[in-house]
């Protein structure tokens, strides 16, 4: 009986070298196919490897991201000078002296953003023209405004 179970015993070993034989082989193979695609992809194409590129794209994206930074900081600079810029205007053409017609008399309004800024009167006569200047500040003038001058202050304001 001892024979038999050594028997046995020597054939289930068997069985399981032959199983894990061929379970090494399927290994072998699967290890090969996989080796293949790992030197694919870092042999690349013209002799450039995966690493090659991927370092690349590294060096692109983090001078992309100091473009970017650099751009950002450009445009905050852009905006606060445009607050600083005449953005809102108006002309009111007038006549300062009823028989000349024409409306050959004109006031001008610069403002910003913070509706700061000019008044330009060019008033016309026969004897000559006159040009009075006037400071805007938070859209309101030091000085009394005629009339041609609260319309045209007046139309900057709601631009």
């Amino acid at each position: 009986m001892t024979s038999t179970v050594i028997s046995i015993l020597l054939i289930i070993s068997l069985v399981a070298i032959i199983i894990l034989f061929v379970m090494n082989i399927s290994n072998k193979k699967t290890i090969a196919i996989l080796t293949q695609r790992v030197d694919d992809l870092t042999s690349g194409e013209g002799g450039e490897s995966l690493e090659k590129e991927l370092d690349q794209i590294i060096a692109d994206n983090k001078k992309l991201l100091k473009d970017s930074e650099q751009n950002s900081e450009d445009i905050e600079q852009i905006f606060k000078r445009l607050k600083t810029v005449y953005q809102k205007m108006a002309v009111v053409r007038y006549d300062a002296y009823e028989q000349l017609g024409g409306e050959m008399s004109a006031v001008v309004v610069l403002l910003d953003e913070n509706n700061n800024g000019v008044l330009l009167n060019n008033v016309y006569s026969t004897e000559g023209g006159y040009v009075y200047t006037r400071e805007i500040e938070k859209g309101k003038c030091k000085h009394e405004l005629g009339d041609e001058e609260r319309h045209a202050l007046s139309e900057a304001l709601n631009k």
